[in-house]
């Protein structure tokens, strides 16, 4: 199945699943009337709107002193094919190029060609509200990779090489941990300012192994590149300022986010920055529909780690980072699955990069799918 029709499937799961959560919530409705009349807890006043799209993070400030919330996401980004700045490149122009890091009878030029990877991230959040003012995130994130690749021999002519075979690599970890702080700026009747600012480690593992098919025709384990690295050993400050204004069931945002390494391992992914911004429409009072565009922003890798050192693209640190531009659409719920004073809250969001401009040979990236659930307590 290639990309487009991913693309299409995608968009009609997005459409079927928000028709079936907009009956459910119609029926949840109900649910939640029963709710109030049974406990007396003022559950109407909630409203999809209140949040934002699931993908933007540390998106507002808890309302009150002492409320508690925990949330969980899963997201899935496919990517296929490569690319050098702007342009796409095939197979035969990437083994075309030399090899940085040739020694010996190491090939001259790159022999193994990244060809799909999939990657998924789950996020654990708990927030905590010491006062109006104040809300305290703690953050971890789990990851897996898998990359798969094609082997060319190194030895024989430069050009026209037949493959040799195809193998995966795969990686599993613990990525990161992260606490920070949100600080409430200014809110009035239709409008919001919020900042936050953090400090995230990196704690996943940087030196991960793997078994690769050699140009040569053999299998060999080596230190497996950055991209499948789960960790880099660094300490970043994270920070981010988010203005969100609301009028007659519209609601528009906008959020400016870094993460800059302030402690570095032997080597380290680029600094980031994003600039997202995004409308939501409320549907009802329990469902609201969103359109996103990211902008985000990486530097290259900085220091290397002497034993990665195979004939492939990924392999070589300057070719990481880049520029990315994706339109996102999403949609956020408000169920009643589990009892309590505040909805439960779902939101989903599909995300496809619209224009990507990438430093030196590598992956593009691809669809990404999200999912979050959160709950709220006093």
């Amino acid at each position: 199945m290639n990309m487009r029709h991913k693309v299409t499937l995608t968009c009609l799961l997005l459409m079927t699943m928000a028709c079936a959560w907009m009956m459910c919530g119609a029926m949840n409705d109900l649910h939640g009337q029963c709710l109030f009349c049974c406990t007396g807890v003022v559950l109407a006043q909630e409203r999809a709107l209140d949040r934002a799209p699931i993908g933007v993070m540390g998106d507002s400030v808890m309302k009150m002193k002492g409320m508690f919330m925990v949330s969980i996401q899963q997201m899935r980004n496919w990517m296929a094919g490569n690319r050098n700045g702007t342009d796409d490149l095939s197979d035969a122009q990437i083994i075309k190029l030399p090899n940085p890091y040739q020694v010996g009878n190491s090939p001259t030029s790159l022999s193994v060609v990244p060809q799909h990877m999939v990657m998924n991230m789950t996020m654990l959040d708990l927030m905590y509200a010491p006062s109006n003012l104040v809300t305290l995130m703690g953050t971890g994130m789990l990851m897996s990779k898998s990359m798969d690749l094609t082997t060319y021999p190194g030895m024989g002519p430069m050009t026209d090489r037949p493959q040799l075979g195809s193998f995966t690599t795969s990686s599993l970890g613990l990525t990161s941990i992260s606490l920070s702080g949100l600080f409430r700026l200014y809110e009035g009747d239709t409008a919001r300012v919020h900042a936050q600012v953090g400090v995230q480690r990196s704690v996943g593992a940087n030196n991960v192994t793997g078994e690769m098919l050699t140009p040569m025709n053999m299998r060999q384990a080596m230190v497996l590149p950055y991209g499948m690295q789960i960790g880099d050993g660094s300490t970043s400050v994270i920070s981010a300022l988010t203005y969100v204004a609301n009028n007659d069931g519209w609601v528009y945002g906008g959020q400016l986010r870094s993460r800059n390494v302030i402690a570095k391992g032997e080597w380290n992914f680029g600094d980031t920055l994003s600039l997202t911004g995004w409308g939501q429409k409320e549907l009802v009072r329990k469902t609201a529909l969103s359109l996103r565009m990211t902008h985000h922003r990486q530097g290259a890798i900085d220091g290397r780690n002497s034993s990665i050192i195979a004939p492939v693209q990924t392999a070589n640190p300057s070719n990481y980072g880049g520029a990315v531009t994706e339109l996102g659409v999403g949609l956020n719920q408000l169920l009643y699955i589990f009892p309590g004073d505040y909805a439960d809250r779902v939101g989903m969001e599909v995300t496809y990069p619209i224009h990507q401009n990438l430093n030196g040979p590598q992956m593009k990236s691809g669809v990404s799918i999200q999912f979050g659930y959160q709950k709220s307590f006093d």
